[in-house]
């Protein structure tokens, strides 16, 4: 982050040294030598930044942009050197597409959290567009400052029991800003649930250690944004668009991995 940080306050001042330098044209002497003296330098370079506030905005998310682009780079390389193979799909995790799939993608997310939300969308993309290549693995990392994420997880895994995993778990992101026990229980009876199996599930020993166990798997390889995928082992951190996916899938297929 420092180095981003640094990076771009370096490639500002760049900008604004040649606005600067434009402007001072006026103050060059005919024998070349700048006349200007330091306030009045340090007057044009205040002037230069209050005229240019969108260029010099434009130019820091630009160079940031870059930066980030670049990590991203290394990480993913990286992961591909070093995949992360302890990490399995259990047969109680729910789970959706092609059953001997040749890409597994492990997913953990938090029910209030809107990038999410936002994952969702994406990797039924990517479920669409490699059908038959693809099964999702779903696994729950709800995160401490959202307060309803874990009762949201139980509720979902409760609803798993009784065949509506998936249905529940769209409804829950449908509402992720609104989460609440009267909600939970309003999607549970409008799915027709058995309500006292679900209100016994949800509330067992059983569901609430599978939360707190993946909670911990994701941490212990430092999963610790959501969303974060596991595609065959490659890692895949936030709420990346259908591209990325598919660049890591399509490279894990040419390579038979």
């Amino acid at each position: 982050m420092k180095k981003i940080v640094s990076g771009f306050i370096v490639f500002t001042g760049v900008v604004i040294l040649f606005s600067a330098m434009t402007a001072i044209a006026g103050e060059i002497a005919i024998d070349g030598k700048v006349t200007i003296d330091d306030d009045k330098l340090r007057e044009i370079v205040k002037e230069v930044i209050k005229d240019n506030p969108k260029l010099i905005l434009d130019t820091i998310n630009a160079h940031v942009k870059k930066q980030k682009k670049e990590k991203q780079g290394k990480q993913l390389e990286a992961s591909f050197k070093n995949p992360i193979t302890d990490i399995v799909a259990e047969p109680h995790n729910p789970s959706k597409g092609a059953e001997n799939a040749l890409i597994t993608i492990i997913e953990y997310t938090d029910f209030e959290c809107p990038y999410c939300s936002k994952g969702v969308k994406t990797v039924n993309q990517v479920l669409k567009k490699y059908a038959g290549k693809v099964k999702l693995v779903f696994k729950n990392n709800p995160l401490d400052f959202h307060k309803q994420a874990v009762p949201a997880a139980n509720a979902a895994l409760a609803a798993n029991k009784q065949g509506k995993f998936w249905e529940y778990h769209d409804l829950l992101f449908k509402n992720s800003s609104k989460l609440n026990e009267e909600l939970f229980v309003k999607l549970a009876k409008d799915l027709k649930l058995d309500m006292e199996k679900f209100d016994k599930d949800r509330n067992s020993d059983e569901i609430t250690d599978q939360v707190e166990l993946e909670k911990a798997e994701a941490e212990s390889h430092k999963l610790r944004g959501t969303p974060s995928f596991l595609v065959n082992g490659i890692v895949i951190r936030g709420a990346q668009n259908l591209g990325y996916f598919s660049k890591v899938i399509d490279r894990l297929l040419s390579e038979g991995k």
